[in-house]
């Protein structure tokens, strides 16, 4: 239905002369609009228009006790509310929308402003963002009572899930919310993106994050990555944010608590229908149609009950398994690799816990600290430090800047080294020893000044290929303190 402003514009060309083709493009009315209101008078109208707000006074008590409870809620969540309690509900959209806003002015339960920001895409399946929100609820007997959830968010598809706790949520519950999320999203992200949130993290130990036991061992069995960062920080995880504040105010807003089962169901139902079903703000697409080509890249999840199958984390190139070390090709693993082991009668099958690639077979040994080598295994007399050191044996500063990395980071030489090495397929042996010789006069010889001056000198196109969306702001951020400074130093 249209305002009187446009009814009174419509007759005003109408005047005129125009057509009726002509009025609709001019009003951006629909042509049948204009057809039904070309020749009623400006009496029928107001009548019209009465009658249907008279129709609304139905209501009226009804929307005033969901705005008493929470003004900031949406227009549109209001009725969504009426149309599902009141199936006889048929008022036109545009009469309801000002209805709601002259009523609001008159109880003066106005909709504060909200703040929109754009978030940065990501690819599919590759991340998934978690943390927690509170809402103080009203229970049938008008007493308050607080509600806490946990929410998940995939960061490409933005698909949704969350459910509901009476109490504060602790380690157990919050895995259990894990695996909850998982089998919702039939899958899991490789990546999830956190707060430093009590429940999970005990402290930051100079950069050694120390987990919660209960989440570490969860983490250990499932096998996906981490990361923290601060506990608001809209540019890592504004869309995990988003959903908090959606699910506040478009679900919560104005409902009564009838107890948590019911809420738990009634949220799954919304979040099918709704929640997931709608297009979303921000990426002008329907979730559940982005999910069609999220679901396939996401990491199968198998729940965990028995000591049959575990999952370690890779140190050198062995993982440990009831007191003994068992040897990994070392071409197929790097330092940190997540591991699961399934153990089959007398024998362990050891599987990549990202990829599910079948990695080697070793029969089970008893005792402890033994050492269980590769049946086949091959002495490898050179390692990636000497390999390094035999390629670049023409360049002296090539060789200090290995020889310098090994001093200042003895506990991670390997992995650098590794990393130096996938590096040169992506830069040239030159542009890399121009690059160690600047990190040289600086004595600063990592890869992580290596990288930071190569993209510096380079742009960042071709370190997003081997550095991951969540880190490489940090190598940015120095390669912009190198331009700096050089700029400085003339």
């Amino acid at each position: 239905m249209l305002g009187k402003e446009q009814y009174l514009k419509l007759q005003e060309l109408k005047e005129l002369g125009l057509s009726k083709l002509k009025v609709s493009e001019k009003l951006n009315l629909s042509y049948k609009t204009v057809c039904n209101w070309w020749d009623k008078d400006e009496s029928y109208f107001e009548s019209f228009e009465k009658e249907h707000e008279f129709m609304l006074d139905n209501y009226r008590q009804y929307i005033i006790e969901i705005l008493k409870i929470s003004p900031q809620i949406h227009n549109t969540v209001i009725l969504r509310r009426i149309k599902d309690d009141f199936k006889d509900f048929d008022v036109p959209k545009q009469t309801f929308f000002r209805y709601i806003k002259k009523l609001r002015e008159q109880s003066g339960l106005i909709k504060p402003p909200r703040k929109f920001q754009i978030r940065e895409q990501t690819e599919p399946g590759y991340e998934g963002q978690v943390d927690f929100g509170q809402y103080v609820m009203q229970t049938a007997y008008k007493k308050n009572i607080r509600i806490y959830f946990f929410c998940m968010t995939l960061s490409y598809s933005r698909m949704k899930f969350a459910c509901f706790s009476v109490e504060p949520f602790d380690a157990r519950m919050v895995v259990d919310a894990h695996i909850a999320a998982f089998k919702y999203f039939g899958g899991r992200p490789q990546m999830l993106v956190y707060d430093q949130d009590k429940t999970m993290v005990v402290s930051e130990n100079l950069g050694e994050v120390v987990f919660v036991k209960e989440f570490e061992d969860f983490i250990k069995q499932t096998g996906f990555s981490i990361y923290l960062c601060k506990g608001y920080d809209p540019s890592t995880k504004g869309k995990i944010e988003k959903t908090v504040d959606f699910v506040k105010h478009q679900f919560l807003d104005g409902r009564i608590y009838y107890g948590l089962d019911r809420l738990n169901c009634e949220f799954i139902d919304w979040l099918d229908r709704e929640g997931n079903g709608l297009i979303n703000d921000t990426i002008k697409k329907v979730p559940r149609d982005m999910f069609k080509h999220e679901y396939p890249k996401l990491q199968k999840f198998y729940e965990i009950k028995n000591d049959d199958i575990v999952v370690h984390t890779v140190y050198h190139d062995t993982v440990e398994y009831k007191d003994n070390l068992y040897k990994l090709p070392q071409a197929l693993v790097d330092e940190g690799d997540r591991i699961r082991i399934e153990k089959y009668d007398d024998d362990l099958l050891f599987y990549h816990a990202l990829t599910s690639e079948l990695l080697c077979k070793h029969k089970i040994v008893g005792g402890m600290g033994n050492i269980v080598t590769l049946k086949d295994e091959k002495i490898v007399n050179d390692t990636v430090e000497e390999v390094l050191l035999k390629d670049f044996k023409d360049s002296d500063v090539a060789i200090k800047f290995i020889k310098r990395m090994r001093e200042q980071k003895p506990r991670y030489v390997y992995p650098q080294c590794r990393r130096l090495q996938s590096m040169r397929k992506y830069y040239s042996d030159k542009a890399i020893i121009d690059a160690m010789e600047y990190c040289v006069s600086v004595d600063t010889c990592t890869i992580f000044e290596l990288s930071s001056y190569l993209i510096y000198k380079m742009g960042d196109t071709i370190a997003k290929k081997f550095i991951t969306t969540h880190v490489i702001r940090h190598y940015k951020d120095r390669a912009e303190e190198i331009r700096k400074e050089l700029i400085n130093n003339g």
